[in-house]
């Protein structure tokens, strides 16, 4: 289902066994819960098969291709529901998180943070948000300023099921044992309808709620298989290493975690509440490859597989694990994804001109790359000249050669009219009649005086965008405007065959879905530059940062023209995911709205925040507009204001219930561990995966099952 980086994955370590021997690696089952809410599945066999009890006896013989319905034919049960409680303070230790518990007394209780050594303690129970703020009052009146509306799970009330049945195409409904029942393929899988297909074993069995839960077990490199590419997708992030990195990561997180989710009948879901599993439809080359090039190893330190921590971006840096989860471990330090001296690439190209380059556009580079016009005539005062039929002839006729078309008329024209004479040479005229009226241009340009033969063109020629209305109106248009225009037209007829790709460090480019290849250019090519925004300017040498865009027209003995796009992200080695910046505009209604349900808070008066070197946010502290101090840390922050990470700074507009409140940050995730793109940054700068993990993960081993 996702081909994009999960913004939050927690890898846990804590208590996780020595490595020691247990085998070969590929012999650690893991079981993952595929689903625990539907009624039924539809299910599919590869070459047939059986359905069989979950300790393997036959009950049902399934042909190949054929369908079966799995259906527990319950009375229902309570659905999950949502109940509120009053978290206080941020992640703790034990001994603090049980002194304060003592403190608070009656309806409190600790919570371990899943994924980590620390704990959260909540006290009371409503059903409501609002119910909470009593309560919320007397905690901040008792000195208490960290609290914060926490969303819980409430099971619902289990009740008896009637049976589990096998209905098959022919409609027959065979019993099946209400302990339920294992689907075991002849071929390499077990396909559920509307979920994708899994080898190893597939499990369905009633739980508590009422529902089915569904579990496929395979073996630990088999389920990285389906993990790897769904978490660092290789058809986006083609860099062997990179992908070699992630696999040894989330290898540590699958040995770490079994068991984690034992009283629920599996070890770890198939979503971003653990890691993203796919089965066998999420498998790719490139990411077995990686698999089996780093088989059994895991991350460690002290002997014991690490808390591998990682997010989708971090912003240009990580955080120290104490200001998100609280828990000290040494490895868990900030990094940067800068590097003093990333590489790059030496293009050369033709000499560029003097003075502005205001006026340079993709039309006019295009002409000068392909021989329309000489290249001299990209200089700003020659350009300015005024337009002249005369100084079009030869363009025109060059372009209209190429194009297959009669020779150009030299009869005079002057003015806008020259847009007209150009049209008319390129056969743009031959497909107006009947089509465009005259109503149409004085829509798009007004009451200008247009003969009636040429109306219908003008129109045509301002609905597709080529000749603007504001350039009708010019009565002396310059040599440059005409030019453009005429790189529009021949853009019209004959689109422009772009290539691209991304630079490697080999000076190779790597274009989207392929293989790096060569980039072949014309000598003494025209080099362009495009910032941000789309302004060009022509360089006679620029050095590419590996990892940047390029672009370049193909042509018989090499591109004559090559554009290197300076990447928004700017140089930080994790710029390849679009979360690397991003602004969202908030209404002052909505964030009111967002701070009464999720913290009980009744109004804004400030908001100060406290940042790192790096511009993450440690701490916010909203004072509401009774001048109370409300303090919120860590993964908090981003999760009351709704942003993608903690990398942010913010500007006020309006007043009153007007406010808007713009956040411009960095980042997808919690910022602890690895960077998942930064990981592909650095692997396109030449570092091997194990450079990757001691670079995000300090002072780490590398291990082997059984070394």
């Amino acid at each position: 289902m996702r081909s994009f980086l999960t913004p939050l994955i927690l890898c846990l370590a804590l208590g996780a066994p020595m490595l020691r021997a247990a085998g070969a690696p590929s012999d650690i089952p893991i079981r993952v819960g595929l689903d625990t809410q539907a009624l039924e599945w539809i299910v599919r066999l590869d070459g047939g098969g059986q359905v069989c009890t979950r300790e393997g006896r036959p009950l049902l013989a399934v042909n190949a291709g054929e369908k079966v319905r799995i259906w527990w034919d319950s009375q229902g049960a309570a659905n999950p529901t949502d109940e509120y409680r009053v978290q206080v303070g941020g992640p703790m230790d034990a001994a603090v998180a049980e002194a304060l518990v003592a403190k608070l007394g009656a309806s409190t209780e600790r919570l371990p943070i899943p994924d980590s050594d620390s704990w959260r303690v909540v006290t009371g129970r409503f059903s409501r948000p609002v119910e909470a703020e009593p309560l919320l009052e007397k905690l901040r009146s008792q000195g208490f300023m960290e609290l914060w509306v926490s969303t819980e799970r409430h099971p619902g009330v289990p009740m008896k099921g009637r049976a589990l049945y096998a209905v098959t195409e022919r409609y027959e409904r065979v019993p099946l044992p209400a302990g339920g029942v294992l689907l075991q393929a002849s071929g390499d899988w077990v396909q559920l309808e509307g979920k994708g297909r899994y080898r190893g074993r597939v499990e369905l069995f009633p739980n508590a709620q009422g529902r089915l839960t569904v579990v496929n077990t395979v073996e630990l490199e088999t389920y990285l298989r389906g993990v790897v590419p769904r978490e660092l997708g290789p058809g986006i992030y083609p860099a062997l290493e990179a992908l070699k990195a992630q696999a040894v990561a989330a290898r540590t997180y699958a040995w770490s975690n079994r068991g984690k989710r034992a009283k629920d009948g599996f070890d770890m879901t198939d979503t971003v509440a653990d890691q993203v599993y796919g089965g066998r439809d999420g498998e790719h080359k490139l990411s077995d490859q990686a698999i089996e090039e780093t088989r059994g190893l895991f991350a460690t330190y002290g002997g014991k597989p690490i808390q591998a921590l990682f997010m989708a971006n971090c912003g240009g840096q990580t955080v120290d694990n104490t200001h998100v989860f609280g828990a000290g471990h040494p490895y868990l330090q900030s990094v940067s994804n800068y590097v003093a001296r990333p590489e790059g690439v030496l293009f050369q190209g033709a000499l560029a001109p003097e003075g502005d380059q205001a006026w340079l556009n993709m039309e006019l580079l295009r002409l000068a790359a392909c021989g329309i016009i000489p290249r001299q005539t990209l200089d700003a005062a020659r350009l300015e000249e005024p337009l002249r039929a005369v100084n079009m002839l030869e363009p025109l006729g060059i372009l209209t050669a190429r194009l297959g078309r009669r020779n150009v008329s030299s009869e005079p024209a002057v003015g806008a009219g020259i847009y007209l004479w150009m049209a008319r040479a390129l056969g743009l005229d031959q497909v107006v009649e009947g089509l465009e009226r005259r109503e149409d241009a004085t829509y798009f340009l007004g009451s200008q005086p247009f003969r009636a033969e040429d109306a219908s063109l003008a129109a045509f020629l301002a609905r597709r965008g080529i000749v603007p209305p504001a350039l009708w109106k010019q009565p002396h248009p310059s040599l440059g405007q005409g030019l453009e225009v005429l790189g529009r037209m021949w853009q019209e007829l004959e689109p422009v065959a772009w290539q691209s790709g991304v630079l490697q460090k080999d000076g190779q480019v790597r274009p989207k879905g392929g293989e790096p290849k060569a980039l072949e250019l014309a000598p003494g090519p025209l080099l362009v530059e495009e910032a941000p925004g789309g302004f060009l300017r022509l360089e006679t040498e620029t050095t590419a940062q590996v990892g940047d865009q390029l672009k370049w027209l193909a042509a018989p003995g090499g591109a004559p023209l090559l554009v290197r796009r300076l990447d928004p992200e700017g140089a930080s080695l994790d710029r390849y995911n679009a979360t690397a910046h991003w602004r969202v505009e908030i209404p002052e209604s909505e964030l009111l709205e967002r701070f009464k349900s999720k913290a009980g808070i009744g109004g804004i008066r400030d908001l100060e925040l406290t940042h790192n070197e790096a511009g993450r946010v440690l701490e916010m502290v909203v004072q509401d507009r009774a001048g109370r101090r409300h303090r919120f840390t860590g993964m908090r922050i981003r999760g009351l204001l709704g942003l993608k990470d903690n990398a942010f700074r913010y500007l006020v507009l309006g007043t009153g219930d007007r406010r808007r409140w713009i956040f411009y940050g960095r980042g997808w995730g919690h910022g602890v561990g690895m960077d998942q793109s930064g990981a592909y940054g650095f692997a396109l700068e030449g570092w091997d995966f194990e450079r990757i993990l001691k670079h995000y993960y300090r002072g780490i081993e590398l291990k082997r099952i059984g070394d």
